[in-house]
C-alpha cells in the first residue's frame, strides 16, 4: 500500500512539475528578453568631412594672417596647450617657447601664406591632418627665413573649438617634374627569348 500511495505521489509531482515547466507564454518571452541589453542601434551621425574641411581651411587661413601680424594671442589661441612645433631643420619646439620667442622678437614674420591645403578629417570627426604649402618670410627662432615649405598640421576638436596640435615643416627639395619623370620612364626590356628551331 505504501508503494501505492509513494507511486502516486511520485506521479502527481512528475506531472505538476511537467505541466508548470512547459513552454512559456508569449507575454514570457517578451519579460525574458527584457532583461537582455538592448541591441545598439543608434550609431553616432557620421562626421560631415565637407564642413570640417571648410572650416579647418578657414582657420589654417586665419591662422596666416594673425601669424603674420605677430599676433601672440591669436597663436596662443589657435593651438592647444600641449602644441609642438619642428621646424624644417628638426628643432623641436613647445608653445611656451614659440610664445616667448614671439614675445622677444626672436621669431617676427613679414608674411606666411598657405596653398595647396589637403584636409584629412577623421571618422568620428574631432581630428584632422591638413597638409599644404607654406610660403613663409621673417625670421624663425632667431633665423632668418625666406622660403616655401610643406607644412603638416595636425588639428583636435576640444571644448573650445578646433586647435591646432603639431606643427611641422619640411624643406621641399624634390622637384615638380621628378614624379611626372618618373611616370614617363620607360619599362626596361628584357632580353627576346632565343626562338627555338
Amino acid at each position: 500500500m505504501k508503494r501505492i500511495i509513494l507511486s502516486i505521489t511520485t506521479l502527481i509531482v512528475a506531472t505538476f512539475m511537467f505541466t508548470s515547466c512547459g513552454a512559456p507564454a508569449a507575454n514570457n518571452a517578451a519579460a525574458n528578453n527584457s532583461n537582455k541589453p538592448a541591441a545598439n542601434t543608434a550609431t553616432a551621425p557620421a562626421a560631415d568631412a565637407a564642413a570640417i574641411e571648410a572650416e579647418l581651411k578657414k582657420l589654417v587661413t586665419e591662422y596666416a594672417a594673425s601669424t603674420s601680424k605677430n599676433d601672440v594671442a591669436a597663436y596662443e589661441k589657435a593651438t592647444t596647450d600641449n602644441f609642438m612645433f619642428v621646424s624644417n631643420d628638426g628643432s623641436v619646439y613647445t608653445k611656451a617657447q614659440r610664445v616667448d620667442s614671439m614675445k622677444s622678437g626672436a621669431t617676427k614674420y613679414d608674411s606666411l601664406t598657405y596653398d595647396d591645403l589637403n584636409v584629412r578629417v577623421n571618422a568620428e570627426g574631432n581630428g584632422a591632418v591638413v597638409i599644404g604649402k607654406a610660403t613663409v618670410k621673417g625670421t624663425n627662432m632667431g633665423k632668418p627665413i625666406d622660403e616655401t615649405v610643406r607644412v603638416t598640421q595636425v588639428w583636435s576638436k576640444t571644448k573650445d573649438g578646433w586647435k591646432m596640435a603639431s606643427l611641422q615643416a619640411t624643406n621641399i627639395t624634390a622637384k615638380a617634374d621628378d614624379k611626372k619623370a618618373d611616370e614617363k620612364k620607360p619599362e626596361e626590356k628584357k632580353p627576346a627569348a632565343p626562338a627555338n628551331k
